[in-house]
């Protein structure tokens, strides 16, 4: 009797499993095309000058020697919000730019290949941003005291990650996307490496 109703019970969640898969078949084949002067309207835009300064030592130097210890450990933890925050939005770009690649390259020949620059980049972007979130979700976890002691705990710390250096990823990734994307008019390229 226990094997007939597990014999039932497997061919049941197969015969799930099999409908669910033919509606996602059927939901990939009805989604909308990605067309390629909207990339554009779906990427977030990224201050590298403000990415910048939070990653430089001198501005974390100033702020240890002008601000009091409290004062100091209040906007560190700001900073890193600010951080964080940047480094999602980084992530996103680079998903929505690997997006558009892939929709793009499957009906033109606008970009190389699956080994592309902008592909490349992308793949270099997400793997530091997530390195680097997950270091500061831990340094985030940390009571407030601990990030004016402890020398570890400086933005500074973050250019790198997984052995990249975050701003200069990014730079390439705004580099690769305004090449592949050149059948965009010049208003367009324009507007795409400003939200970047």
């Amino acid at each position: 009797m226990f094997w007939q109703i597990f014999i039932w019970l497997i061919f049941a969640a197969s015969l799930g499993e099999l409908v669910y898969l033919l509606y996602l078949a059927w939901a990939s084949a009805h989604v909308p095309k990605l067309v390629l002067n909207d990339v554009v309207h779906f990427l977030y835009p990224v201050d590298l000058e403000l990415l910048a300064s939070l990653l430089d030592p001198a501005c974390d130097f100033e702020l240890r020697w002008r601000l009091s210890p409290r004062q100091y450990r209040e906007q560190q933890r700001r900073r890193l919000r600010i951080y964080r925050e940047l480094l999602l939005r980084m992530s996103h770009n680079s998903a929505v730019l690997a997006e558009f690649d892939n929709a793009v390259r499957g009906y033109s020949t606008l970009i190389a290949g699956p080994g592309s620059r902008l592909q490349e980049s992308a793949v270099k972007v997400r793997i530091y941003c997530a390195c680097s979130r997950i270091r500061l979700r831990l340094w985030l976890l940390l009571p407030a005291y601990m990030l004016g002691v402890l020398p570890e705990l400086r933005l500074a710390r973050l250019r790198t990650a997984a052995s990249l250096d975050g701003l200069e990823a990014y730079g390439e990734l705004k580099t690769a996307a305004a090449e592949a994307f050149t059948q965009l008019n010049p208003t367009e390229i324009n507007a795409l490496t400003h939200n970047l």
